[in-house]
């Protein structure tokens, strides 16, 4: 994990299956179930997918790392979660959203 402390911005190297390496910044934390999950998305492309991580640690505010969640289910709750919490925020009116 990164911080670009010129733009206050939390940014995360993701690798996908295929090796190539992509820069995520973190929009969020969303909290479902008594576990944290970060909303990230790429940070060059704010038209791209976002990516749904829960923190992986001890301690939640300290997290070791984070983990990928394969269940489309949990992700879409957690989602939605964000998506209530950030209205004013984010324009949501589409497939994707714009900053």
């Amino acid at each position: 994990m990164m911080l670009d402390t010129n733009n206050n911005r939390v940014l995360l190297n993701l690798e996908d299956p295929m090796g190539n390496v992509q820069t995520y910044e973190l929009l969020d934390m969303v909290e479902y179930n008594r576990e944290a999950f970060g909303i990230f998305l790429p940070a060059d492309d704010h038209e791209g997918d976002v990516a749904i991580l829960r923190l992986v640690g001890k301690d939640d505010q300290k997290a070791e790392c984070y983990a990928p969640v394969n269940d489309e289910d949990l992700e879409q709750a957690v989602f939605d979660l964000f998506q209530i919490k950030n209205l004013d925020a984010f324009d949501f009116g589409g497939a994707s959203f714009e900053l």
